[in-house]
C-alpha cells in the first residue's frame, strides 16, 4: 500500500511540505546548536522536536490501496470522538480536530487491510476488467459480484492465511472483499460508502477536486438536531470524479460538456441528486453537490424526538391536515422544508388520494403506496420541453384534471404559482394542497408571492397555514439546530397574519371557523382532539428514543385511525387506551 508524504516518500522529505492547502517550512539550522542548559535539557528539547515532527508527519500522511482513487489524510487518533459507528465496509469518526473543525473521519476497511489482501482485490478487479475487454458480457451487480467470488476463490489461501480457515468468518471476509471489488470496478468507489451512511445529508466536491478535502453536513450525531456540518479525511483524485460523472450521464441520458457545463440528475438507486458544474463555469475543474434522500421517512414524532416540534404544535398541525387546510412549509436552504412536508403527508386519512410534483423524488410516495396510501407521483425533469416553471406548471394543470386529490408540490416558484392560486379561488383545487416555498417569514413569503409571482393579495390568502422553520446556531458546537419558528393562520384582511400556537389565536383565524363548520365540532370537542393527538406522539417519540420503530409512519397511520375509531373519547381515555396497544408491541404480542 503506497504511503506519502505530500506526493514524497519519508526519505525525501526536506524543507517544506503542504498542509491543507497551505505551505509550511520548517527551517533547517546551520552551524553549531546553540546550547541553552544543560545537556539533558537539549536531550528533551530535540525529543519533543522530534515527536513533534513525527506528530505533523503523522497528521499529514496520505494512504490508499494502489487500485482506488481516494486519499485518507491524516489520523482519527488526534480527534475529540464526539460519535462513532459502523457502515458495511467502513469504520467512522466523528470527532473535533485540534484545530477546532468538526471531522467526518472514514476508514474503508480496505485502507486497513493487510497488503497480501489488497493484491488478491487488485487482481480480482484486473482480471474482470481484462475479461471485459476481451469478451464482453454482463456488468450488473450480481453478474461481477459472483465473477468476483470466483477470482478470489483462486487466490483463497492467501485470504486463509489472513483471516484464518474458519468457514463462516472466512465467508463473511469473502463477501467483504467481493463488494470491494464491485465498487472498484462498475461502482463509485468511495462515493458508495458515503452514500450509504443514514447520517449524511449533503456531499460537497469543491474544484480543484484533487486539492480539497470532501466536506458533508450530517444528521442525527448523538442526539444532535443540527446540519452539522464537517470536512472529512477525504481527498479525490480526478479519476475518481470523472467515474462518477460517467456513470450520471450514462444513467441520465444527458449531457455534460464545455458548452453545457451544467449536469442535475437524480442517482439511480441511491436515493439522491447530483449536480455537476464544469469548465467554463467552474474554471479550476468539475464540482460536485450530492443532495441524499431520507431512507427513513420523517413522521411528526421523528421531529418531536429530534426537538424540531414540541408534542403541542404536532397535534394542532395533524388535525389541520385531517381538516384538509392549504399548508406552505417556509424556510431557508436545509431548513426542512421537506422533511416536515413529508411528515404532514403521513397524517392524510388512509383513503386520501394524494397527487404529489415534484423535479428531484424526495417524497415518500413509493413508501406511502406500500402501506396502502393511494399516491400518484409526477416528476418533472429536465428530459421534459420547457424550463423548471413551465413544466411544473403543466403538471399542475394536469393534476387538476385528475379528481379530487389532495395536491402536494415539491416547490412552489412562480409560474405555477398563478395556476394555483386561481384554481384555488375557483373552486378547483384539490381537497387539500401543501407545498414548500423559500422565505424566513410568512411576511417575507406573502411579500414575495405577491410582489414578485404577481399573484393577487385577495388570492394569496387562500392560504390558511403558513409553517416557517429556521436554524439556530451553537457557537460553541458550531452546528445548526433546526427549529419551528413561526406557525400562522391567514387573517380576514389581506396581509394579516394570526399567530395560532395558543387557543385563543387558533380560535379566532377565520380558518378554524371553517374547520368548527364543516366537521360540526364546537371549541371543546375540537380541543380534545388536538389533546389527544398532541399526547399519542408525545408517547410515540417517548417510546421511540428506545425503539426506532415508533417513530415511522405506520404507527401515526394506527394513532390516526385510533383517534377516528373513538370520536367521541375524552383525550386522556384515548391515550392510555393507545399505550396499551403500545405496550403490546414492546412485549411482542
Amino acid at each position: 500500500m503506497p504511503r506519502i508524504w505530500n506526493g514524497k516518500s519519508m526519505e525525501d522529505y526536506g524543507t517544506s511540505g503542504v498542509f491543507g492547502g497551505t505551505e509550511e517550512k520548517i527551517e533547517k539550522t546551520n552551524g553549531p546548536v546553540p546550547r541553552y542548559g544543560a545537556p539533558a535539557r537539549l536531550e528533551s528539547d530535540t525529543a519533543g522536536l522530534i515527536a513533534d515532527i513525527g506528530k505533523i508527519a503523522a497528521s499529514n500522511m496520505r494512504v490508499k490501496p494502489t487500485y482506488a482513487d481516494c486519499w485518507l489524510i491524516g489520523s482519527a487518533d488526534e480527534l475529540d470522538i464526539i460519535s462513532e459507528y459502523r457502515l458495511p465496509g467502513a469504520g467512522v469518526i466523528i470527532g473535533t480536530s485540534s484545530d477546532g473543525e468538526t471531522e467526518y473521519n472514514l476508514a474503508p476497511d480496505e485502507y486497513t487491510s493487510a497488503d497480501s489482501i489488497n493484491v488478491v482485490v487488485s487482481k480480482a478487479i484486473d482480471g474482470i476488467r481484462d475479461s471485459y475487454r476481451k469478451r464482453g458480457g454482463r456488468m450488473d451487480r450480481q453478474s461481477v459480484l459472483s465473477e468476483a467470488r470466483g477470482k478470489i476463490m483462486e487466490l483463497s489461501d492467501t485470504v486463509e492465511a489472513v483471516y484464518g480457515s474458519n468457514c463462516i468468518d472466512l465467508d463473511k471476509v469473502i463477501d467483504g472483499l467481493c463488494e470491494t471489488v464491485y465498487r472498484y470496478t462498475v461502482g463509485l468507489g468511495i462515493f458508495d460508502i458515503l452514500l450509504s451512511d443514514p447520517r449524511l445529508e449533503d456531499i460537497y466536491i469543491d474544484a480543484p477536486c484533487d486539492k480539497n478535502r470532501i466536506h458533508v453536513t450530517m444528521s442525527g450525531v448523538s442526539g444532535i438536531n443540527s446540519n452539522l456540518r464537517c470536512r472529512t479525511n477525504l481527498m479525490v483524485d480526478r479519476k475518481e470524479v470523472m467515474n462518477l460523472i460517467s456513470v450520471l450521464k450514462r444513467d441520465s441520458g444527458l449531457s455534460f460538456c464545455e458548452s453545457e457545463p451544467v449536469l442535475e440528475t437524480d442517482m439511480k438507486g441511491r436515493d439522491a441528486r447530483a449536480t455537476v458544474i464544469g469548465y467554463p463555469m467552474s474554471p479550476n475543474g468539475d464540482a460536485v453537490s450530492i443532495r441524499k434522500h431520507s431512507t427513513r421517512p420523517w413522521t411528526l414524532t421523528r421531529l418531536i424526538a429530534n426537538g424540531t416540534l414540541d408534542h403541542e404544535t404536532a397535534g394542532l398541525l395533524s388535525f389541520l391536515v385531517d381538516n384538509r387546510c392549504t399548508f406552505l412549509i417556509c424556510g431557508a436552504r436545509g431548513a426542512g422544508k421537506s422533511s416536515l412536508l413529508t411528515a404532514l403527508m403521513f397524517e392524510f386519512p388512509m383513503a386520501q388520494r394524494i397527487l404529489t410534483i415534484e423535479d428531484t423524488m424526495e417524497l415518500p410516495g413509493e413508501n406511502m403506496r406500500k402501506m396502502g396510501y393511494k399516491v400518484q407521483s409526477m416528476l418533472i425533469n429536465e428530459k421534459m420541453d420547457g424550463n423548471n416553471l413551465s413544466r411544473a406548471d403543466e403538471a399542475l394543470r394536469v393534476s387538476l384534471r385528475m379528481g379530487e386529490s389532495a395536491i402536494i408540490l415539491g416547490e412552489v416558484r412562480g409560474e405555477e404559482a398563478k395556476t394555483l392560486y386561481q384554481s384555488m379561488r375557483t373552486g378547483r383545487a384539490g381537497s387539500s394542497i401543501m407545498g414548500t416555498i423559500h422565505g424566513d417569514s410568512a411576511k417575507s413569503v406573502y411579500n414575495r408571492v405577491v410582489h414578485d409571482m404577481g399573484i393577487a393579495p385577495e388570492a394569496f390568502m387562500a392560504t390558511d397555514i403558513l409553517v416557517t422553520l429556521g436554524s439556530l446556531r451553537d457557537r460553541r458546537a458550531g452546528n445548526q439546530k433546526r427549529m419551528l419558528n413561526e406557525m400562522v393562520a391567514t387573517g380576514e384582511k389581506t396581509g394579516e397574519f394570526i399567530d395560532i400556537s395558543d387557543a385563543e389565536g387558533l380560535f379566532s383565524s377565520p380558518m378554524m371557523k371553517r374547520i368548527s363548520s364543516s366537521c360540526g365540532m364546537d371549541k371543546k370537542e375540537i380541543l380534545n382532539d388536538i389533546r389527544a393527538r398532541s399526547g399519542i406522539r408525545k408517547l410515540l417519540a417517548e417510546k421511540g428514543a428506545r425503539d426506532d420503530r415508533f417513530l415511522g409512519p405506520e404507527w401515526i397511520t394506527m394513532a390516526n385511525d385510533h383517534i377516528f375509531r373513538n370520536p367521541s373519547k375524552e383525550s386522556g381515555l384515548l391515550i392510555s387506551s393507545f399505550e396499551t396497544k403500545v405496550r403490546r408491541a414492546e412485549e411482542g404480542e
